[in-house]
């Protein structure tokens, strides 16, 4: 009853305070204003950047929890100067009650009031996930999650807060607590934690939401759950800890018979404090154990001095067809046997192959013969034990993936193998790679210091460089569905899973759960979440008639093997700031990926759709050939702007645009059709024709090849010579399909040019 009345007490003086009062009210005020105005349509904001409701909620709590710590610091700080610096409050040191209850007491009124932060923020959590599209038992899930560690955050936070106001009698502890604040948050996370990569220390950051992560609301947030729950585990006894001194320190102001009882119980909440920091050690132990084995065998991609990137990516020899089995042994580990059929070398060499890193290999064989084999890193090498016209390498080995590692100061995992969420990318050499490949790069540039899988478009590298070959891949002891770039799938009636592919780069497998694949009213497959693939058979409904539209002129087969993998955290996966991403036959797209550019009216459009449309439209026309412009070309390569002068065709002569609606493109990688946007505004005089427009456009400035190119097919359209630019362009697209090019020079160009036209381009 006495403890009743202790705590009523302090509620009384906690809640009297109008501050206090109204901060939940704020709180929840804020929240709402914030995640209501996500919902809204971005008219203000130009370029690049990701959306959604997880990525907002996430945005919120780094800030808005953030500064409601800070009331709780001042709230725990009064509460302990409260007796002891008003004189008037100084009949409360009278009441019949121990510093035990006194302390509980104060401590149980700030946990009530931090709830009310907890309970408002859940509320408007539900209320506004369902403005976003999002069901129950997502809300519930989520909203659940993060209000335990909100509530977490407040206790550690109200511990410290009265450890400091009781270790510090002075007026100064204002100041301090100020300090702690902004050290145990803000400062944590820019100057230490992300600054000096020590992300082990994330765990002693007061708010556990940070500014700058990675919002993957599902394999990140399932993925990192081992670790939430241990960091959480030492939070609750860290403030357990906390709150033991602040008792024994207020005790010794009061003669007390329970000496030893005290000693005990401090003594005891220490030993399961530090108790409770080896889980959450020992995982972050191992993870920088295997992350500085990766970091070992990596090769430096840039040259710093010169500051140019190198070469990282060797030779590969051809592998005719490879037949993979891969089973599942345990939860997170699994067992690889792959056959590789691979052609006469004509070169009596040692044979190497590249395989990922931590893979433990068990055996390899050549023509059925078990051989030594020398592992260093990712490259195995075997010796030299004669060819015959096909010869058939047989290698077996085991591994797990959980690839944590950071990049540009945030966490990444490249690679994992957990449960039921998946994703294995061909680019890490899941199985064997044909030749020296190092599956790491390490950038040491200034403060960045990282390794990467895929840094620098190195992916559209060991595109341009490894051969093709005929994929089939078997996995037996899965329980979820797997889906795959492959060219085709199917389930046995005993569950296997085969995938098989023909004439592909690689082979990249991925699990998540909701993720369906269809393909509706489309000419090619798609992977995504039920929801999107019903968004996306609507904006790209027309695919179909594209294709029928390309043939009718081109008269050529495409691309049909593609699929459109649509999917969220691609940046959790290692994919840096690229939204999009050509891995093996597929086309992947970030779908929390939002993209908007200001046309000439001023209005901001969102030109998502039409960008992933074209990048579609372009993969299908060209296949991996339309990647090579993303890469390093010669100086003299004009494939960039020929794939463009295609696209151009299509949105004039199918879409009937108009020359200002080529504005849509600025901000995408089809900067060169957004030129054609420009003959107004870069034009000297509002009284000229479209064609003088075209002319001092191409004259005036010091354009590039492709640039030029791009201008002179829309000059030649505006003229009304639309039949001859189809002719010109049909013939260089059989010339490129016939003879497999994979560049296409401005003297080609001008070649076919000059058949039909008498002038133009650049000499």
């Amino acid at each position: 009853m006495r403890f009743l009345k202790q705590l009523q007490l302090e509620n009384r003086f906690l809640l009297k305070n109008w501050f206090f009062l109204l901060a939940p009210l704020v709180y929840g005020v804020s929240m709402s204003l914030w995640m209501s105005n996500q919902t809204q349509d971005a008219a203000s904001i130009i370029g690049q950047y990701t959306s959604g409701f997880f990525k907002a909620n996430n945005e919120f709590l780094a800030i808005g929890h953030t500064l409601s710590l800070g009331v709780l610091f001042l709230a725990s700080v009064l509460s302990i100067r409260r007796e002891k610096q008003t004189v008037l409050l100084d009949w409360t040191n009278s009441l019949p009650n121990s510093f035990l209850s006194i302390i509980l007491a104060k401590f149980l009124s700030l946990f009530i009031y931090s709830s009310l932060f907890t309970l408002v923020y859940f509320m408007i959590f539900v209320w506004q996930g369902s403005f976003f599209g999002k069901n129950i038992s997502y809300l519930l899930e989520h909203g659940l999650s993060f209000s335990i560690q909100s509530q977490l955050s407040y206790v550690v936070t109200i511990s410290l807060g009265m450890v400091l106001a009781v270790l510090i009698t002075n007026r100064i502890v204002y100041i301090i607590v100020f300090c702690a604040w902004m050290f145990g948050t803000f400062f944590m996370e820019g100057f230490i934690i992300q600054r000096y990569q020590l992300y082990f220390l994330k765990t002693f950051h007061l708010n556990q939401f940070f500014m700058d992560v990675s919002h993957s609301e599902d394999w990140g947030y399932r993925i990192s759950r081992k670790e939430t729950l241990y960091s959480q585990l030492f939070v609750m006894f860290f403030s357990l800890f906390l709150l033991a001194i602040t008792i024994m320190k207020s005790s010794t102001n009061r003669i007390s018979s329970f000496e030893k009882r005290k000693w005990t119980f401090f003594g005891i909440v220490t030993a399961l404090t530090i108790a409770s920091f080896f889980p959450y050690s020992y995982l972050w132990a191992n993870r920088l154990e295997h992350y500085s084995y990766l970091k070992a065998g990596t090769v430096k991609q840039f040259d710093s001095e010169n500051e140019t990137l190198m070469d990282t990516v060797g030779d590969f020899y051809n592998v005719d067809r490879y037949s993979i089995k891969l089973e599942r042994t345990e939860k997170n580990s699994f067992h690889v046997k792959a056959e590789l059929i691979i052609p006469n070398l004509k070169e009596d060499t040692p044979l190497n192959f590249s395989l990922y890193p931590s893979f433990e290999v068990e055996s390899v064989s050549w023509n059925g013969v078990k051989t030594d084999f020398k592992k260093e890193h990712h490259l195995i090498t075997i010796p030299n034990l004669g060819q015959q016209g096909s010869n058939r390498l047989e290698v077996e080995y085991t591994g797990s993936l959980n690839e944590w590692g950071h990049v540009y100061g945030r966490e990444r995992n490249f690679a994992f193998f957990i449960k039921e969420d998946m994703y294995i990318p061909s680019y890490i050499g899941w199985y064997p790679l044909p030749g020296d490949y190092p599956i790491y790069t390490l950038t040491d540039v200034d403060m960045e210091n990282y390794i990467h899988t895929i840094g620098f478009n190195r992916h559209m590298e060991l595109h341009q460089e490894l051969p093709t070959s005929d994929f089939q891949v078997e996995l037996t002891n899965f329980d979820q569905h797997v889906f795959s770039t492959a060219h085709s799938s199917k389930k046995t009636a005993d569950g296997v899973q085969i995938f098989t592919s023909e004439n592909a780069k690689g082979l990249t497998l991925l699990s998540n759960k909701g993720l369906v694949e269809n393909t509706g009213n489309l000419p090619f497959s798609v992977i995504a979440h039920k929801e999107n693939n019903e968004i996306l058979q609507q904006k790209l409904g027309d695919m179909a008639e594209i294709k029928d539209y390309y043939q009718s002129w081109l008269g050529e087969e495409f691309q049909t093997d593609m699929k459109l993998v649509y999917i969220p955290s691609l940046d959790y996966v290692g994919t840096e700031t690229y939204y999009s991403n050509h891995f093996d036959e597929a086309l992947f797209f970030d779908d929390s990926v939002q993209t908007y550019v200001q046309i000439d009216d001023g209005e901001v459009i969102n030109n998502t759709m039409i960008d992933l449309k074209t990048r579609l439209t372009s993969f299908w026309l060209f296949g991996h050939e339309s990647l090579m412009h993303y890469y390093e070309m010669s100086q003299d390569s004009a494939i960039e702007g020929l794939i463009e002068t295609y696209l151009l065709v299509l949105y004039k002569d199918y879409y009937d645009f108009q020359w200002n609606d080529f504005e849509q493109f600025n901000g995408t990688n089809f900067h060169y059709l957004s030129t054609v946007s420009h003959i107004n505004w870069m034009s000297s005089s509002a009284d000229m024709t479209t064609i003088e427009k075209f002319d001092e456009l191409m004259k005036s400035y010091k354009l590039q090849y492709n640039n030029q190119i791009v201008l002179m097919v829309a000059k030649e359209w505006e003229k009304g010579n639309e039949e001859k630019i189809k002719k010109i362009l049909k013939e260089i697209y059989l010339d490129i399909k016939t003879n497999n090019k994979d560049s296409f020079t401005y003297e080609e160009w001008m070649t076919y040019w000059n058949r039909t036209f008498e002038s133009g381009g650049m000499r």
